[in-house]
Formats: C-alpha cells, structure tokens, sequence
C-alpha cells in the first residue's frame, strides 16, 4: 500500500551522549509551562441533561488526549434488583438457542433503568432512573484553544447501548491491533460452548467491543479515502474532531406520546465531525470539489462499515445513509434535484417528502444553501424515509442526513438476522465477529501507511467544517 499510496517516515538519529543543546538555531521563544495549561487543551464535556437556558447540568470533562482513540459506551443498567429480576422473568425458561424465543416486545413502564458513560469499561458518570424507552438528552461539548464549540444534543432512547466516538487527528494502528487480540479472544469463549466462560463476558466485551471496532474503523477507512482523494486534487484532510455515537437503538411503541414498550430496532451511526481541508495550489473551487467529495466519502461509509460489520459481499445488507439513498431513488427511476434559491419555487413542488423533511430542506434553502434530495421515501426493512445532502454553496461543506427518525444510517435487527442465518451462521456466535475481525485486519495494514503523514499546511477560519447528520455550514477556527 506504501508503494500505490506514498508515505513518511521519521529519519532516526542516535547519539552516545545527550547533546547540551538542540541540533537548530532557536528563532524565537515563547511562554514556558510546566503543563499544559486548561485554556490550551482540547477538551470534551458530557452531561446527561441540559437546563431550559441551554446550558449543561452537572458535566464532566475530560481532555481529549485521555479519550482519544479510546472505548467510550454509553449504556443503561436495570436501576434496582427488582428491575433486574423482571427483566429477567421475560426470558423463556430453559436454554435459549434461538433469537425467535427472545420477548419481541419489552414493556418500558414497568421497569427503570440508570444510565452509565463508561470508558475503557469503567463507570465515569451516572445518571438518575428513568424509565425504558424515554429519551435522554446526551450532551457534548467540544472545547479546543481559546475557543468552545456549541453544544450537541443527541436524544438516546433509554435501552440502547452505544460507541461514544472521541477521534482526532487519526486512528492508531496499535489500537486495532489490541482489539483484534480482544475480539478474537471473545470469538474463541463464544465457539468453545463453555457455559462459565460465556456467562463470565460482559456487555463491554460482547457489544462494546463490536460497536468500538465500527468507530475505529469508521475513522480509519475516512482518515485512508480521503488521503488518497487528496492525491489527484492536491487537497489536504486532518480531523479535528470525530464524535457522535455508533450502536445499538431499540425502537420505541408510543401511547398518547408516552413510551409503553420497546422492540427490536437497529444499528444506527450517528457521526457529526470537524475537519480541516486544504489545497496545497490555493485553488478556491478545487478545494471546494474536494470538501464535497470528503462529506460523500463520510456519508458512504455510513453504509459501508456495517456492511463489512455485519455481513459479506455474497449477503449484502439492505441498510441506508444519505448517498445510498440517493442511490436507491435513482435506481427505481426517481429524479434526483439539486435545489437553489434560484430554482426552489418550480422544483419543490415536485419533492412528495415527510412535512418534517420538507420543513429542514424550505428553512436551508431560505439561508442560502444548496439541497440535493429525490422526489419520494425510500425503504429498507425497519426504515422508511429520504436521504438528502444540505451543501454550504461558498465551501462545499454541508450535512448528509437521512430522514424517517434515524440519522447518518440504519439497520435494522432483523436484517442482520437475516444474513446471519444465510451465512450459517452458529447461533452461539451472535454476531459474526470473524467479519468485524477481518474488516479490522484490512483496516490495520492501511493505517500503518497513512498515520505517519503529517500535516503540511496552516489552517485558516474557513478551513474547518463540519458534516454529520446534524451538522450543516462551516465553523470558525479553533
């Protein structure tokens, strides 16, 4: 890959003494601290709940390079031992071999939950009970130096179990190479049929792991394509930010706006990030070219990593992002529009979308961004809705969003049930965690020839971006 690609290494010196002083004439000296000072460390803030002024209740904040690249979950436990035991009385008696003989249908209201930001397994902050199938409002917020980003709601349905994603700069090869270790160590427990062994695996090693792996290799396959897209353009990508979350969400069953019971949902990636784009030429329009074409490449991979996840090219999931949606409506015959101030009035008489679609893409339109979306709802099992991209028209910048109460991507349970069953797959297995191995062995060999290329230019305020399903326009400089 180095040979197709190119690549950098460090040039080593070795000395029989420690020289008295450095090899370069020093310039020009500035501040000398003896840590790094708080107002000039990137910095992320976690709160479970927000006040109605906005602002974070009871937060916690931790520097970035502590989380960096590392297992952030976020997941609920049963808030008392009676909840345990009535969760536990809706499992049929006697050894489960099947996913058909699992409750398809839990009632919410009769059992609270607590819920719990782990990191690398261990309890960082809890919250208070509540009860399944509400909505919590999980706030982050990103601080970089001397200035703080605002912050981002994501409503959790109490019940799902998540991959907090904290990725900047890149994706370290040694991280992949550990969890590889992990998850194969797991796999081994899971085929050896020993019942104290299995019994023994926690949440941790049995979904986090999994769900870690899908931010790992997100971050890496976007941080390879999008180097690689820079080589013919002579644009330049570094992320400043990789957050949002990649897990497991249930669905919820409504009664009069209260949640009464939870079912079966899905896989769902919900990835805002901020990044930097460059052109090494200063060519305004080619830089935008190639800021657009790393928002596709986020939005792709939206679908791609559960697609090496969660099956094989022979059993190809039908899950949905923005860009395969698109794809979808293309394929069944419908128009795709590339909406302007300039043509909205003759052209959105024709998008037949949710009121709540139609609603985000008038309210771009009327600030002067740029939509590209398709005439009528797309479906996969599990979803119903569109996928559309909302650009910025000066930077290329924009948010590639998918409707229907999901965002950035969806699949659905019974889907991935689907594939494991026509893969043969061994029902003790679960998930079958040989393709999220093999898809983290492909994803190791490219990051060991892209993480030692350094960042060549200087970033101005309009350099930053953000994409996501949330995300839309560019953001000022850190």
């Amino acid at each position: 890959m180095g040979d197709v690609i190119g690549g950098r290494s460090t040039i080593v010196k070795e000395y029989p003494v420690l020289p008295s002083s450095l090899p370069n004439r020093i310039v020009t000296e500035g501040a000398r601290y003896g840590a790094i000072p708080a107002s000039l460390q990137q910095r992320i803030t976690y709160a479970f709940s927000k006040d109605i002024l906005g602002d974070m209740i009871d937060p916690i904040t931790f520097p970035w390079s502590r989380l960096n690249n590392n297992k952030v979950t976020l997941s609920f436990r049963p808030a008392t031992e009676a909840d345990e035991q009535a969760l536990q009385s809706l499992l049929p008696e006697g050894e489960i071999t099947d996913i058909n003989q699992l409750p398809t249908s839990i009632p919410s209201y009769l059992i609270n939950v607590i819920p719990e930001l782990r990191v690398e397994g261990e309890v960082v902050k809890s919250g208070t009970a509540m009860s399944l199938g509400e909505e919590l409002d999980f706030v982050t917020r990103i601080r970089f130096a001397h200035k703080t980003m605002p912050g981002r709601t994501y409503k959790v349905i109490a019940g799902s179990y998540l991959s907090v994603n904290v990725i900047a700069g890149s994706v370290s090869s040694q991280k992949l190479s550990d969890l590889q270790a992990e998850l194969e160590a797991t796999k081994l427990i899971l085929e050896s049929n020993d019942q104290a062994q299995i019994a023994a695996l926690s949440r941790e090693e049995l979904l986090g792991d999994m769900f870690y792996a899908g931010t790992l290799g997100y971050y890496a396959q976007h941080q390879t394509l999008s180097y690689i897209a820079g080589l013919g353009s002579k644009g330049q990508y570094q992320l400043g930010a990789g957050i949002g979350t990649i897990g497991y969400e249930p669905n919820v069953n409504y009664f009069f706006g209260f949640p009464r019971a939870i079912q079966p949902g899905g896989v769902s990636f919900d990835i805002p990030f901020i990044y930097n784009t460059a052109n090494r030429d200063g060519d305004i329009e080619r830089k935008k070219q190639f800021t657009i074409q790393v928002g596709v490449i986020s939005s792709a991979l939206e679908h791609g990593v559960p697609s090496l996840m969660f099956a094989n090219p022979s059993n190809p999931p039908n899950n949905i992002s923005a860009v395969k949606a698109l794809q979808r409506a293309y394929a069944q015959g419908q128009r795709i529009y590339h909406i302007t101030q300039s043509n909205m009035a003759s052209l959105l008489v024709n998008i037949n979308l949710q009121s709540e679609t139609m609603e985000e893409i008038k309210a771009s339109l009327s600030v002067g961004k740029e939509v590209i979306t398709h005439t009528d709802p797309v479906s996969v099992p599990g979803w119903s809705g569109a996928g559309y991209i909302i650009l910025d028209p000066d930077d290329g910048s924009g948010a590639y969003k998918i409707s229907g109460g999901k965002n950035g991507h969806y699949l659905s349970t019974e889907e991935i049930e689907r594939i494991r069953a026509e893969c043969n797959e061994d029902p003790s297995t679960g998930i079958a965690l040989d393709l999220v191995l093999g898809s983290l062995v492909s994803m190791g060999q490219l990051m060991e020839n892209i993480t030692a290329v350094p960042l060549t230019f200087k970033a101005k305020p309009s350099d930053y971006h953000q994409v996501g399903p949330r995300g839309v326009g560019h953001l000022a400089a850190m």
